[in-house]
């Protein structure tokens, strides 16, 4: 389980600190600079992966209010939520994937309705539930917080390159420690073996 003050701490470490912080009310310069980074650096890890904790299922109906995309015979409002999509399919299972769809800006364009989409959230049961994150996620975060916080807290320029190393390293390793966790899920049968597979079928 993760804690902000933890990764407040973690990243004034990687960045020479001892004195750190006794807590997140703690009236200085150093707790104001990293309040500054946190947002910011948050979602944009989130955006950095296919968390599993930040993922989240919905079924979405045409919305009648948005011209349809031309070629195209629906249209989708992207949840306020959604910060990148894992993917979208015909039915909730997401056994099969739907790639018929176009993707501009605040909507999805589609020839089926409805459509299912599972994408990285940051509502705060989600992407943003500090304590659901996993410990390699806030290492990562820990050091691009460090990364960001470098020059304001430490006037350290040299320091920079180092720390975006480190944070780029913890980022794979938690990528990577991520997707083993995740379901490993059937790859869909193509379209050519589904033909056959029908055509047998019927001979039957």
């Amino acid at each position: 389980m993760a804690d902000r003050l933890a990764i407040y701490r973690g990243a004034l470490r990687l960045l020479g600190n001892a004195a750190g912080l006794s807590s997140l009310t703690e009236t200085n310069a150093t707790r104001f600079r990293l309040d500054e980074a946190w947002e910011p650096a948050v979602d944009y890890l989130l955006a950095k992966g296919l968390w599993n904790f930040a993922m989240r299922s919905v079924e979405l109906s045409n919305d009648e209010d948005v011209e349809p995309l031309f070629g195209r015979d629906y249209a989708f409002s992207k949840p306020t939520d959604w910060i990148r999509t894992a993917a979208l399919s015909e039915d909730g299972t997401f056994r099969e994937g739907y790639e018929e769809y176009e993707d501009e800006t605040g909507w999805w364009y589609a020839d089926i309705d409805p459509i299912y989409v599972r994408y990285v959230s940051n509502d705060e049961e989600y992407g943003w539930n500090v304590g659901s994150w996993r410990q390699p996620f806030a290492k990562a975060l820990e050091a691009y917080l460090a990364y960001e916080c470098a020059l304001p807290i430490s006037s350290d320029k040299s320091n920079r390159n180092d720390l975006y190393s480190v944070f780029t390293k913890l980022l794979k390793e938690a990528k990577t420690l991520d997707a083993v966790d995740e379901r490993v899920q059937k790859s869909p049968v193509g379209r050519l073996v589904r033909s056959r597979l029908t055509g047998r079928t019927r001979e039957r």
